[in-house]
């Protein structure tokens, strides 16, 4: 498997949309994101899939999230396919400004020209992006090595049945990175998150935020025709602004490998196919049903402070 189709854009590159091969007229694709959102709040989920009530909620943080993923895979995507030294030598600073910055307007777009952040805090993420990349490529050999490993893939598009009860519904879904050990005969799945001051035990522990990952693994696994216990995973996790400790060294990168035997894998596969079962009917039609309300994570819904779409007192 080769990497994803770039198109060029100041000698660096982006990762076009990707092609889940769906045919949208008679089939479905699920992202893993509608069912987290599910598992945030049913009825959340019941008015924005079910109503298409849709609430858009601009955000620096998805600014940040997606030109800093896009450009960390950039620098990897040039260490593996040329060397490490034509990495180090790339402008990563424009290439994460420019990411930024059209990433922003599209949003703005989006949000009737109507601007969601100050000047300053702009600067204030494209600053802390750029410490941080520049972290990165301090202590590259520690994260990335280049010996008998091979970058197999960038945004590797992943789609897959879900359950035979429900033929035309499918995971779809996009893998960061994909690293393959010639050392082992082993892959390695990495998803990128973007965090303010990194992962606590809460995160860690967070079942659906892990499920992800855990489905990742099973549909590449898949894919590519090898057993489960040859791929691995990693949550690649790079802190914004991370607490200064000035006993311990301040590390900007967390990684974090969550239990991903057999089991795990399959009670998130199972999960995953009651949330269809519990939704959908076996033609993909969205079942119009009641959805339960999950009042304790009201406090950051787009419906909070709309009591005609959402009362929480009914």
């Amino acid at each position: 498997m080769r990497y994803s189709t770039y198109k060029k854009l100041n000698q660096l590159s982006v990762a076009p949309k990707q092609n889940y091969d769906i045919d949208w007229a008679t089939q479905k694709g699920i992202s893993y994101s509608q069912y987290s959102l599910y598992k945030q709040c049913q009825f959340r989920w019941y008015l924005q899939y079910a109503k298409k009530i849709k609430v858009f909620e601009p955000s620096m943080h998805l600014v940040f999230g997606t030109a800093f993923h896009e450009t960390l895979q950039e620098y990897i995507r040039v260490m593996y396919d040329q060397s490490a030294k034509a990495a180090n030598s790339l402008d990563l600073e424009t290439f994460l400004k420019e990411r930024m910055l059209e990433s922003y307007k599209e949003i703005y777009d989006n949000n009737g020209n109507i601007h969601f952040a100050k000047p300053d805090d702009f600067k204030d993420f494209i600053t802390d992006g750029v410490i941080l990349l520049d972290w990165i490529k301090s202590k590259r050999a520690r994260y990335f090595t280049l010996k008998s490993v091979e970058l197999k893939g960038i945004e590797i598009p992943v789609k897959g049945l879900i359950t035979e009860d429900a033929p035309s519904i499918f995971m779809i879904g996009s893998i960061d990175l994909v690293f393959y050990d010639k050392r082992d005969g082993k892959y390695t799945i990495y998803d990128i998150k973007t965090s303010t001051r990194g992962w606590s035990e809460m995160d860690k522990r967070d079942q659906t935020k892990i499920n992800q990952i855990l489905l990742y693994k099973h549909y590449y696994s898949k894919l590519i025709k090898v057993d489960l216990d040859k791929v691995d995973v990693k949550f690649f996790i790079v802190k914004r602004k991370p607490y200064e400790n000035p006993d311990f060294p301040t590390h900007r990168v967390q990684e974090f490998v969550p239990a991903n035997g057999n089991k795990k894998i399959e009670k998130a596969v199972n999960q995953f196919k009651e949330f269809i079962n519990s939704c959908y009917d076996s033609s993909g039609k969205l079942l119009d049903r009641s959805y339960e309300k999950n009042l304790s994570a009201c406090k950051y819904c787009p419906f909070n402070n709309k009591p005609e779409l959402c009362n929480r007192n009914q």
